[in-house]
């Protein structure tokens, strides 16, 4: 048999020669895989091709070589024309079946091979393409659209590698510069406010500038304050504030725990025992110097010392309930301590405190009242009363402090039902007098809890038609101002005394109003961080002069009590009319307080005379 494997291996041949006798598509087969793996791109799909090829052939030729070898052997051991017979006829089968398996494996890797391979090429590439051009398509669509409009895109500047890092701080060292100086202009022409309703406080002033103030830092000191209180935005920097601090999972700002059921609490205050102890000491020497009066301590706790179940899990508070027992202890024996702390946790699952204000509301002040009346020398107290629910749009202090406003608080008012005494209320510090206690016009302000007598002076008098010879001095913050509605049907007169604001002798008031009976009431958190209480009691003492003084003054005020007359102008625009002007009127009360005011301004007048 001829061997052609010189004729299909010389240099030049664009395509292998077969020998005549193997079929058609054996000849043609393997041309039709060399020009599909010549169509192959990719690396990939040569070398799966090659792999296959090299593998097919290094089968079949090595098959091929064995089977040819051994018949050629077994044909030279035979002798003659047989040998040679069978030698050929076991050539020529090897050699076809070497061929044929050999082509077939070929064949089927190389045709697996090239299928993959240019499969995976074409989808891998084909894909990335169509993504590359459809990008590439906006992106210029944009750019081309955003150029036409002059100056909005600028042109990047070229910068060389390392300068592309201090370009950046540069740019960013411009903007805080230039944000600065815009908020440090803005200040200097927005006027400074005087009070903020959000936070329900005085705001700092600016200082001013003295020797003695810049050398010893007051000035600096104080202007800090004042950055602080007046800084453009602060109401809504502290509402933004607040609501990072919730993101986060804090749950407490600004010494305000975000309790559950809606509810804040703010951090009983850590006692200072040097104040502490300066105001015991004032009251026992109050006490000591009028022993003839009756006496009475009223601390209220506040809400996380008895809303114990509201506060966040392991939340640090100050243990109060300890310390307002240890200030009661260390008070004379003469003044006799009301346990509202006893009561309010009896009455702690009602609303007794606000959710978003740090007082107690009128249902916690009506349990506290009823659980003091004998102490306080009442001995039937009224238990039926007229609730009016004045707003139900109350956020506090507590809400305005931490900048949390999720929950909504109403506020009532009582009308003491069965009883005939009427009262007017005046306030010497503005010189306006009313018919009631409550001040509708509040309710359109931030702190709707001014409601009560309009928030806090220095001092109130309420006049009744009780003529019982009983007159009440109350030392007091802002908590007894929704304790009054109960307390006035039992007394002739209450005299209010806020010392944060009052600054005239203690002594020349008890004495002129013929006080009887003295209650300090106050919430603890005050109490035992207040240094006005103190001083107040100490400011003076009573004098020869003013003893003298102090008894016709006591004499003016005792006869010249309401009287019949005078009860009967009162009578005419009662407190019932009032509360129930408040009540019946649109929008929180809006309305109401101006029948109010002129009712006062006519019937008041004779009996403000006749007081004197």
């Amino acid at each position: 048999m001829t061997d052609y494997s010189d004729n299909n291996n010389k240099k030049g041949n664009s395509s292998p020669i077969y020998p005549d006798d193997l079929p058609l598509r054996m000849k043609t087969r393997p041309e039709r895989s060399e020009r599909t793996a010549d169509r192959a791109d990719e690396g990939r799909n040569r070398t799966t091709a090659g792999a296959g090829e090299r593998r097919g052939s290094a089968a079949g030729g090595g098959r091929s070589r064995m089977s040819a070898g051994a018949a050629k052997r077994h044909g030279n051991a035979a002798g003659g024309g047989r040998s040679r017979t069978i030698a050929g006829a076991g050539e020529r089968h090897g050699n076809a079946a070497g061929v044929g398996r050999s082509r077939t494996s070929a064949g089927a890797g190389e045709r697996h091979g090239n299928a993959a391979g240019v499969g995976r090429s074409r989808t891998s590439a084909g894909a990335a393409e169509r993504r590359g051009n459809a990008a590439d398509g906006r992106k210029n669509r944009y750019l081309e659209a955003l150029r036409k409009i002059p100056g909005l895109v600028p042109k990047k500047p070229k910068l060389r590698k390392g300068k592309k890092k201090a370009y950046f701080y540069d740019l960013l060292t411009r903007i805080f510069l230039g944000a600065v100086a815009v908020i440090f202009v803005v200040n200097l022409i927005v006027p400074a406010r005087e009070f903020s309703p959000d936070e329900n406080r005085n705001l700092a002033q600016m200082p001013k500038i003295s020797a003695a103030s810049l050398a010893n830092g007051d000035f600096f000191r104080d202007f800090n304050s004042y950055e602080s209180d007046q800084f453009v935005g602060r109401d809504i920097w502290m509402n933004i504030r607040s609501l990072g601090t919730m993101i986060l999972g804090n749950r407490e700002s600004e010494n305000v725990y975000f309790g559950k059921d809606g509810y804040l609490l703010s951090k009983p205050v850590v006692p200072d025992q040097k104040t502490v102890n300066a105001t015991e000491t004032a009251i026992n020497d109050f006490s000591g110097k009028h022993s003839d009066l009756n006496m009475n301590l009223l601390m209220i706790p506040d809400a996380a010392s008895i809303l114990t179940d509201k506060l966040p899990r392991n939340a640090p508070a100050e243990d109060q309930i300890s310390d307002i027992r240890g200030f009661e202890n260390s008070l004379d024996s003469k003044i006799q301590s009301i346990d509202a702390i006893g009561v309010m946790q009896k009455n702690k699952d009602q609303k007794i405190y606000y959710k978003t204000d740090h007082h107690w509301t009128s249902l916690g002040a009506y349990e506290v009242f009823l659980g003091a009346a004998n102490q306080l020398g009442i001995d039937t107290p009224i238990t039926d009363n007229t609730i009016y629910t004045v707003s139900d749009s109350f956020q506090g202090t507590l809400a305005s402090r931490s900048g949390r406003h999720i929950s909504r608080d109403s506020i009532e008012i009582y009308q003491p039902d069965g009883t005939d005494v009427e009262y007017y209320v005046t306030y010497p510090d503005t010189g306006e007098k009313s018919t009631s206690m409550f001040m509708s016009d509040k309710l359109k302000e931030k702190d709707q809890y001014q409601v009560f007598f309009g928030g806090n002076h220095p001092l109130v008098e309420i006049r009744t038609t009780a003529n019982n010879g009983r007159n009440l001095l109350v030392f007091k913050d802002s908590y007894a101002n929704s304790f009054m509605q109960f307390l006035y049907p039992y007394f002739q007169s209450i005299i209010m005394v806020d010392p944060r604001y009052y600054y005239d002798d203690i002594e020349t008031a008890i004495t002129s109003y013929g006080i009887t009976d003295v209650l300090f009431l106050y919430s603890a958190d005050t109490l035992l961080a207040d240094t006005n209480l103190a001083d107040t009691l100490n400011a003076s003492s009573i004098s020869d002069g003013g003893s003298d003084n102090g008894g016709s003054g006591t004499e003016s005020v005792n006869s010249s009590s309401v009287s019949s007359s005078s009860s009967e102008t009162v009578g005419s625009s009662s407190a019932d009319h009032a509360v129930t002007g408040i009540s019946s009127s649109e929008g929180e009360g809006s309305g109401s307080d101006n029948a109010v005011s002129a009712s006062s301004s006519q019937n008041t007048g004779s009996a403000a005379d006749a007081a004197g």
